[in-house]
């Protein structure tokens, strides 16, 4: 079953991940499979980004780990390990420099996707969050949670 997917800026690339573990990469030219990639996670692939340079892949895994892939050498650049629970939904910033994940541990996490450093924390969530977005200047994110709510962090 598929968890996951994302169209690269060029709109060259389909990228797919799923209860499989894997993520694969698609031609959406011809519908293709171009190649999956090598050990993808230990757990299913809940969400995918592509970055806007469409060289640099991002996952977010049941196995509490984002991993940030090179896709011209299909190679994990980095990854990110905080969560201590399922990463669910990730967003990437319009710049491709910042990450947002969202946690069935009831946190949202901001990351430097250049040096992995973790850059904050955020909780007030009773249950996990399912979904998260960044807005397009940066300054705002939005979460969904299982706790029925939907919150809106500043950023600075």
């Amino acid at each position: 079953m598929i968890r996951a997917v994302a169209v690269s800026p060029d709109s060259q690339l389909l990228a797919s991940g799923g209860l499989d573990n894997q993520i694969k990469l698609w031609s959406l030219k011809t519908g293709d499979l171009i190649r999956t990639l090598p050990k993808s996670h230990f757990g299913a692939v809940n969400a995918i980004a592509i970055a806007p340079n469409s060289k640099t892949l991002i996952s977010g895994s049941k196995d509490k780990t984002i991993k940030i892939w090179n896709l011209t050498t299909s190679e994990v650049i980095r990854t990110l390990s905080g969560h201590s629970d399922s990463v669910n939904s990730i967003a990437l910033s319009m710049d491709g420099k910042t990450l947002v994940s969202g946690s069935s541990d009831t946190t949202i996490k901001l990351w430097n996707i250049e040096t992995g450093d973790l850059k904050a924390t955020l909780s007030d969530h009773i249950s996990g969050v399912n979904a998260v977005s960044l807005s397009p200047n940066g300054y705002r994110i939005a979460s969904g949670s299982s706790d029925n709510t939907v919150r809106i962090w500043q950023v600075r």
